[in-house]
């Protein structure tokens, strides 16, 4: 008969990236005990980290706590046939993101220019780039992330497809980017509100804005419907068409991180 604690550890959800296992909300306590068992029965899993703290501060960072295994914060991920260099202590990464990865690499269209405002380590960019032959620039305003980025370029052979700017996302627009982009993504959804205008700016005539946002919702309603009511009049305002929305994850009861695609047509 299996105890209640085995039970537990059975039921227990921790994130993965590359051989470092993630865990949250456990007590102090059981903290090793926990962590022995999730190396045990994944022989690959090297390190393991305790999430301590929310993602903050204006590079968005997570704090962690050594668990057990090797004392590291980075490690090699895989994912979508991309291989990619992370800090998790340098630079935000999500691995829950990487089915909305997919689909939208999935959803560019070849000879696309397409602009990645808040790129992180660059997983949006490189897999775009791996899957169309497109020119993606990546800019990001963390020094680490935009280093990362380069490796990861590197380790991807997509040199001369990704470009990486170290700079504030709307100073590199109003520089570098008005009016020459197919696409723009949005995947800080903290900002995205901030910096759609921006990001219009940078759009052709006609091209795709990929939005994100956290939405909240009673129960019963819809996280699509509510996100089209709440983003309904910042796309009337810039001229932008509402288009197809998906949830891409839960992050709390009721809360939900939600893609939009906003459209602009030649009128």
């Amino acid at each position: 008969m299996r105890s209640s604690s085995s039970a537990s550890l059975t039921r227990l959800r921790y994130d993965v990236v590359g051989d470092i296992a993630i865990i949250k909300d456990i007590s102090h306590e059981i903290r090793l005990h926990v962590a022995q068992s999730i190396m045990k029965n994944r022989r690959n899993l090297s390190v393991v980290l305790a999430k301590s703290g929310p993602v903050k501060g204006l590079f968005r960072l997570c704090t962690f706590e050594f668990v057990a295994g090797e004392n590291r914060t980075s490690t090699l991920h895989r994912e979508n046939d991309c291989l990619f260099l992370i800090d998790l202590a340098a630079a935000h990464f999500s691995p829950r993101l990487v089915h909305e990865r997919r689909l939208v690499a999935e959803s560019v269209s070849p000879m696309e220019h397409v602009l990645n405002m808040f790129s992180g380590v660059g997983t949006f960019s490189i897999e775009i780039s791996r899957k169309k032959p497109v020119k993606v620039y990546s800019v990001d305003i963390n020094p680490e992330a935009t280093r990362l980025c380069l490796i990861n370029v590197l380790l991807n052979r997509v040199r001369g497809r990704v470009t990486a700017v170290l700079a504030d996302a709307a100073q590199a627009t109003g520089i570098l980017f008005l009016c020459g982009m197919n696409r723009v993504l949005l995947p800080l959804p903290v900002k995205s509100r901030e910096y759609l205008g921006t990001a219009v700016s940078a759009l052709r005539m006609e091209g795709i804005i990929q939005y994100y946002d956290f939405i909240q919702v009673d129960r019963g309603e819809s996280p699509t419907e509510r996100m089209f009511s709440m983003v309904r009049p910042l796309a009337d305002m810039y001229g932008l068409a509402l288009g197809a929305a998906r949830i891409v994850k839960s992050v709390a009861p009721r809360r939900y991180l939600v893609s939009l695609e906003l459209r602009r047509s030649n009128p």
